[in-house]
């Protein structure tokens, strides 16, 4: 059974100081991975999916960002852009509405980034949190990178 999205995870206890941490690997990419490209985020609890789909694009140099993504949870909940009417279509819940908050502490899911028939799949760990004065030297306004291990991987264009 799918969580009730918006309601609030183990780490909605967070004080409004701290920001989530989050790995990111990517996986699988458009002309294949030669090595996993890894980074590591820090976003607010209360940041959406969709702040959190443009933070991964662009720390893994996609600049080209209106093309389609969705996430995939531990309990199988999809989130994503919620255009697609078909009757028949997968139900998807809105990323720009959906918050971080509702993830819990180790929580593992899936981003895809979709571009001209190729898919991007990486995989996500909410590792915990940070505090981002100590971290990043300011809080964050948007989700932002804050290390990396590899290069950037080719971007589809």
């Amino acid at each position: 059974m799918a969580k009730a999205i918006g309601s609030p995870g183990a780490l909605s206890h967070l004080p409004a100081t701290l920001c989530l941490s989050i790995a990111v690997t990517l996986r699988k990419g458009g002309g294949g991975v030669e090595a996993p490209a890894e980074r590591a985020l820090a976003a607010s609890p209360r940041h959406t999916f969709a702040d959190l789909a443009i933070a991964i694009d662009e720390a893994f140099g996609r600049w080209e960002l209106g093309h389609r993504r969705a996430f995939t949870l531990a309990d199988g909940t999809r989130v994503g852009e919620t255009t697609d009417a078909r009757p028949g279509a997968r139900r998807m819940v809105d990323y720009r509405r959906a918050r971080l908050h509702q993830l819990q502490g180790g929580e593992r899911f899936t981003y895809a980034f979709l571009h001209s028939g190729e898919q991007w799949l990486h995989d996500c760990v909410l590792i915990g949190s940070i505090d981002p004065d100590d971290v990043l030297g300011d809080r964050p306004g948007h989700p932002v990178c804050f290390a990396s291990e590899a290069g950037v991987p080719r971007s589809p264009a």
